[in-house]
């Protein structure tokens, strides 16, 4: 069974983020709107692609995302599920049934992008459906668990609600696919050492700027198109 305190470190060997730090994230929401890459990059080629959104958003936040995607070529689709609140036992098994359907639209393996929270998700996906999916981006996920939070005390409103049957220890161990991990030393709602990954199929990939805005940082757009045409 899950518990609570498998997500969140009670020997302060992470650092918790400060709520200066939570501040500036969400000013960084209104104000930090950076153009897109503007440098050759290769083709999608129709590859298809689920992006699942961060704790407590729903596909909005992911729509310029996904939008930049389609325009590389790629077919992108949202996680279609209102918003993300957690590993509840109906998220799981709609993701589960999710995946398997576009699996079949694609003919073939398809991709998988998690921001924040959502990054536990399609991890957990990789493990349970490897042959599904070819390549697991996460996005300032803190899935190498516990990590410390701003958002903790939110966190703690919706855990009653998670699936207990969800393997937290797992998540951090190396998934059977290849994948990528974004992280920022700015991060101002999870500790960034959460974020990354000492799997040797795990590409990590240090980048300035928040998470909250990190949907839309170019350096993440552009290196993510780059290593989910490394799968083509």
């Amino acid at each position: 069974m899950t518990n609570f305190s498998d997500f969140f470190d009670r020997t302060g060997t992470l650092r918790r983020p400060n709520y200066a730090q939570l501040l500036q994230e969400f000013g960084a929401l209104l104000t930090d709107n950076p153009p897109l890459p503007d440098v050759a990059l290769p083709d999608g080629r129709g590859q298809v692609v689920l992006v699942l959104p961060g704790f407590m958003t729903n596909d909005a936040l992911t729509g310029a995302l996904r939008q930049f995607l389609e325009r590389q070529g790629f077919r992108t689709f949202g996680w279609e599920y209102g918003l993300n609140v957690g590993p509840t036992p109906g998220a799981l098994q709609h993701l589960r049934s999710r995946v398997e359907t576009l699996y079949a639209l694609n003919g073939g393996p398809i991709a998988l992008i998690g921001v924040s929270l959502g990054g536990l998700l399609v991890r957990d996906l990789a493990y349970d459906s490897p042959g599904l999916i070819r390549h697991v981006v996460t996005l300032a996920s803190p899935f190498r668990l516990p990590t410390a939070s701003t958002f903790e005390h939110l966190f703690r409103l919706c855990y009653p609600f998670f699936d207990t049957k969800l393997e937290t220890a797992r998540l951090s161990s190396p998934l059977p696919v290849p994948s990528t991990a974004f992280y920022t030393r700015d991060d101002g709602v999870v500790a960034w050492e959460s974020c990354l990954s000492d799997d040797p199929d795990c590409l990590n990939i240090e980048v300035t700027g928040r998470h909250m805005t990190i949907c839309r940082n170019p350096t993440v757009l552009t290196h993510m198109v780059q290593r989910l045409a490394l799968d083509d």
